[in-house]
């Protein structure tokens, strides 16, 4: 609990007060320093990376760096590219993880599943990076993409535990924590009438990069997880452009309570997730469900 949960948010809320205090929002330094931490939870959960890597838990260190890699790639050139650029990791990032499950041929049911759950978060994360940041940001507009990262990190780390695949939910519950500490963070800022302080580019596509392998790698993988759970766990990127188009008007007029608003409508299907995996778990009678 202390490294997966109470680390990572005291850790995120420290990168959310440099934020404030210390360092521009869009600062490379900021984005090496969220770089630096998401290393050390991938070290601390899954041990040195393998050379070559031997499993696929292993292979997940090296799609961190390569989110690194891209996330310090200078700002106007992940403001032009940055959509095409998430497919074409995305995809790389799938077909990586799973090619040996792809080149069994057999075609199960968790199969299926993940090869949904790998369209889905490419084309959601594509749609997040593809948001244009707006000259006057509505209250509500810094809070979109962490949410959409806290709520597919959660409900894929509950999904995973309960699918037998504990390091990965270790994983994936220290990024939804991270991500949680900047988030109150924010919000408090906010709240005493400051501006909350948006990802840049970089760590914006860091952060739903290293969330979104792991998700598919617990699709992959997991023995046990849900079908529909990890289907559900996937679909917080796309409500964020729900978010900003056709729910727009189901965000109440007080600035205070658009980010709230915005958060539930975001984590409405990571809820579903939680839900699902925990009533069709395999011990689930166990936790007083049938």
């Amino acid at each position: 609990m202390v490294t997966t949960a109470a680390l990572p948010l005291l850790l995120g809320i420290a990168l959310a007060l440099a934020a404030r205090f210390v360092l521009p929002a869009a600062s490379p330094v900021l984005t090496l320093l969220w770089a630096a931490l998401l290393l050390f939870f991938y070290w601390d959960t899954l041990g040195p990376p393998g050379m070559p890597p031997a499993a696929a838990s292993q292979k997940l260190i090296y799609l961190a760096f390569a989110g690194i890699v891209i996330g310090l790639l200078p700002e106007r050139v992940l403001g032009r590219a940055t959509s095409l650029l998430a497919v074409i990791v995305f995809a790389a990032a799938f077909l990586w993880l799973g090619w040996r499950r792809l080149a069994g041929g057999s075609l199960d049911l968790q199969l299926i599943a993940a090869l949904a759950v790998g369209l889905l978060t490419l084309i959601g994360a594509a749609m997040v990076v593809a948001q244009e940041a707006s000259p006057s940001p509505s209250a509500e507009e810094p809070f979109l993409a962490p949410a959409a990262v806290l709520a597919l990190s959660l409900a894929g780390a509950i999904v995973s535990v309960l699918g037998a695949s504990i390091v990965t939910g270790q994983l994936l519950g220290s990024l939804a924590a991270l991500v949680g500490g900047w988030c109150l963070v924010q919000y408090v800022v906010m709240l005493r009438g400051g501006a909350a302080a948006a990802w840049s580019r970089g760590v914006e596509f860091l952060l739903l990069y290293a969330a979104a392998t792991v998700l598919v790698q617990v699709a992959l993988l997991a023995p046990k997880a849900n079908p529909a759970a990890l289907i559900l766990s996937s679909l917080p990127l796309h409500v964020v452009a729900l978010v900003c188009g056709p729910l727009q008007n189901l965000l109440p007029g007080a600035r205070p309570l658009r980010p709230l608003v915005a958060g539930i409508l975001i984590a409405v299907p990571a809820i579903l997730a939680i839900v699902t995996a925990i009533v069709w778990a395999p011990h689930g009678a166990a936790l007083g469900f049938s």
